[in-house]
């Protein structure tokens, strides 16, 4: 199968590839860029490195002594042709292991697996063709001969629809993310941490945070993804009063002599127009300026002792000047809260410091804002501050302007924006417990509904109208409610506490709010469908404790939905599916075991298309699941794709999935044996040939062959391969088979067979 099945099993990375759509990925904490304020630590930051973080298992249950888990995969080994004896030789059975990174293995899938392990030779070479007598009678169920199968009965029937999409969208020429922006906005520097009580930890962190929603800043258009990590450097240390009165006067100190030999250089020639001052200020007083400056320093510091010093001392908590003609603010709550000072901020606010006067024409306040930039920053204690202690709105959420812009104007190129907001910044923390805290603290605001549209992804490209509307792209708007954001993320307790607040389906499952005619879509993703493949994939036991809690509650399964992350409609069968999640798969299939013949939609070979999901299993390599499904209902003889069923899908494709599945399908349709070795040497799959193979030999030490393939004349009417690989393989595929027919027993090559080898040039064959 193609690697890039993986890649696009449900549309993520070819959104990440087409659009650079929102990352919902779980990374390590990346190092800051920035060195605003000394001494401070980063205790959830911006991550952008994909491939650095692998998740950790804690199951007891599947974890093996040296921390290995079972096998998902079934190895084929190496073809070595040898010579064989009339006897079957001794078995070794040995459980396959590798390396496990995915979904715990039921005891079922276990079962299976261990069955197909025992039927493997452990040679590479197929068992030797032997007869104890030839059979004098005629055998109860003898197999099909070559070319008298009716396999194109189990070809693939009209249900088989493609819809190419691909080809719509024109790739990216550059899929990494763009560099984040500032924009003007109503309020500048806001983005920190805090807490409201003096004796919790002060270990609060600091990351500069760019490109933010709210106040001056502009979320990118790429994605993101927040990382939390627990406090590697505590806050400033808190002095007496009369150290930090100390400490002030020394930095007043070393300002004023730093300014008096700025003045005294011989090169700096200045004079002053302003009117002398009528009264003299004393000497040993610091001037206002010189107070703010030390205010803003130690503010950015994160010392709440040092700030009460340096405003007993007469700093104003928000002005710099406090003339009666004109005001001039400061900047040392905004520095505090971008870096994530909460006990200064909290302070701050107290002394009657504020964020500003809010915007016209706005539904929030430049707090507001404050604390949706802290979500992202990732600055917990800053939020639980914010929200209990001074009226901060947990409900915020903004689109950037561009969205507004792209609308209003029908936008020619591709835009692809994402809405931010406070619970969709904790969604998206590393640290889930910590993310907890502040979640439960924030659902017990009276402004907290769980049905509320607090995430989404704007594009104005993805989709296409029908051509009665000239194929014109939608303007489509898919949004996420809270319980949806947090199912996508995959915090179990978060999302069974809010279905205890409001769980039946119909307040999340809506109908698509379509305006033909204006060009616009609003899709309103149910959470069932919000588990996407990197939820299964990066929290497989709690996507699964999920899954459970919402099919108790009696949301759809058969619900198919395009969400943000998908090029076509998926279920949550399908979903599961491509992550391998046999558990998941499983659990589905118990609530709604009709879904085993229904058709799941899927990408292949960069198409949108629909099949049963045994093949769509195939396709995704996924064996785990494949074994499900085979054991709920799914059969050999089930359409897959390109006129073949599934078990000649799993023969003519070479892959370790295909190979197992093969082992374990050949069992349930023996009258396919020939058939399907006809499909393993056109498709030149040495490993499916050796199962074939072997297979016919132990029917033959039963009595149980009737005819043997005309294998010689299927190697003539393969056509010959052109590349040298396929060439060494082609060769060693006939060796195979003349090492196998010990006793000669195939019948010679038919005059046809020769005569299509010549016309094709198999001068190999």
């Amino acid at each position: 199968m193609q690697d890039d099945e993986e890649r696009y099993a449900d549309g993520f990375a070819e959104y990440g590839s087409y659009f650079g759509g929102p990352s919902f990925d779980y990374l390590l904490p990346a190092q800051s860029t920035s060195s605003a304020i000394a001494g401070a630590s980063n205790e959830h930051v911006l991550c952008s490195d994909t491939d650095s973080h692998k998740p950790a298992y804690t199951a007891p249950g599947y974890r093996e002594k040296d921390g290995n888990f079972p096998s998902t995969s079934y190895p084929t080994p190496q073809i070595a042709p040898s010579p064989l004896n009339y006897h079957q030789r001794a078995q070794s059975h040995g459980p396959a292991t590798s390396e496990f990174s995915q979904l715990p293995i039921s005891p079922g899938a276990q079962a299976s697996k261990a069955h197909t392990s025992q039927d493997k030779a452990e040679s590479s070479q197929p068992q030797p063709l032997r007869f104890l007598k030839r059979a004098s009678t005629a055998l109860p169920t003898p197999p099909m001969s070559w070319g008298s199968s009716a396999s194109n009965g189990d070809g693939l029937s009209d249900r088989m629809q493609s819809i190419y999409i691909a080809s719509e969208h024109p790739r990216a020429s550059n899929p990494a993310p763009e560099p984040l922006r500032i924009a003007h906005g109503t309020f500048g520097h806001v983005t920190t941490t805090s807490n409201t009580s003096s004796t919790r930890s002060s270990s609060i962190i600091s990351s500069p945070m760019q490109g933010l929603p709210g106040s001056p800043f502009q979320l990118s258009q790429r994605g993101f993804s927040i990382s939390t990590m627990q406090s590697t450097e505590s806050e400033a240390t808190e002095m007496k009063p009369s150290e930090a009165q100390a400490e002030i006067l020394r930095r007043i100190s070393r300002r004023t002599d730093a300014s008096s030999q700025t003045g005294l250089s011989s090169f700096k020639k200045s004079f002053s127009l302003k009117r002398a001052a009528t009264s003299a200020k004393p000497a040993n007083r610091p001037s206002q300026d010189t107070l703010t400056d030390v205010l803003e320093e130690v503010a950015a510091e994160g010392s709440l002792s040092l700030v009460k010093a340096v405003i007993g001392m007469g700093a104003d908590p928000m002005y710099r000047s406090i003339g009666k003609l004109k005001r001039l603010k400061h900047e040392a709550l905004a520095k505090a809260t971008l870096s994530g000072r909460a006990k200064v901020v909290d302070y701050l606010l107290r002394e009657g410091a504020t964020y500003g006067e809010t915007a016209k024409r706005s539904d929030y306040t430049p707090m507001d804002c404050a604390v949706l930039a802290a979500a992202y920053k990732g600055h917990a204690d800053l939020i639980n501050c914010l929200v209990a202690s001074h009226g901060a709105n947990p409900m915020v959420e903004q689109w950037p302007r561009e969205m507004y812009d792209a609308q209003h104007y029908w936008a020619e190129n591709q835009v692809r924006l994402a809405k931010t907001s406070l619970l969709d910044g904790l969604s998206k923390w590393k640290n889930v417990d910590q993310g907890t805290n502040t979640l439960k603290l924030i659902m017990q605001h009276e402004k907290f509904d769980p049905t509320a549209l607090i995430s989404g992804v704007f594009d104005n490209k993805s989709e296409l109208q029908s051509a009665e509307f000239g194929h014109r792209p939608w303007q489509t708007t898919y949004e996420y409610s809270v319980l949806a954001c947090f199912v996508r993320a995959g915090w179990a307790d978060a999302v069974e506490e809010m279905l205890s607040i409001k769980g039946k389906p119909k307040h999340y499952e809506k109908e698509d709010d379509v305006l033909q005619y204006q060009g616009k879509v609003t899709r309103y993703v149910s959470p069932i469908n919000a588990l996407t493949k990197e939820t299964w994939s990066k929290r497989p036991e709690d996507a699964l404790r999920i899954l459970r809690l919402l099919i108790d509650r009696g949301f759809d399964l058969c619900l198919a939905q395009r969400t943000a992350t998908d090029l076509g409609v998926r279920t949550a069968i399908g979903r599961a599916i491509s992550a391998d999640a046999a558990q998941g798969v499983e659990l589905i299939l118990q609530a709604q075991g009709g879904l085993v013949r229904e058709d799941v939609f899927f990408r292949r070979n960069r198409r949108e298309i629909n099949a049963l999901p045994l093949a769509a299993a195939l396709s995704f390599n996924s064996l785990e699941a494949a074994h499900v499904l085979l054991r709920a209902g799914a059969h050999p003889r089930d359409p897959a794709f390109d006129d073949m069923n599934v078990l000649q899908f799993s023969a003519y494709h070479s892959s370790a999935t295909n190979s197992s599945m093969l082992t374990e399908m050949i069992g349930l349709a023996p009258e396919l044996t020939y058939d399907a070795l006809s499909f393993a040497i056109n498709g030149i799959n040495k490993d499916a040939v050796r199962v074939l193979l072997d297979t016919i030999s132990t029917a033959a030490r039963r009595e149980q062959i009737a005819a043997l393939p005309p294998i010689h004349d299927m190697l003539l009417h393969c056509t010959p391969p052109t590349e040298p690989e396929l060439k060494t393989q082609y060769l060693e595929l006939i060796d195979m088979v003349v090492q196998w027919d010990v006793g000669y027993a195939l019948q010679c090559p038919q005059l046809p067979a020769i005569l299509s080898a010549i016309r094709k040039d198999n001068y190999i064959a």
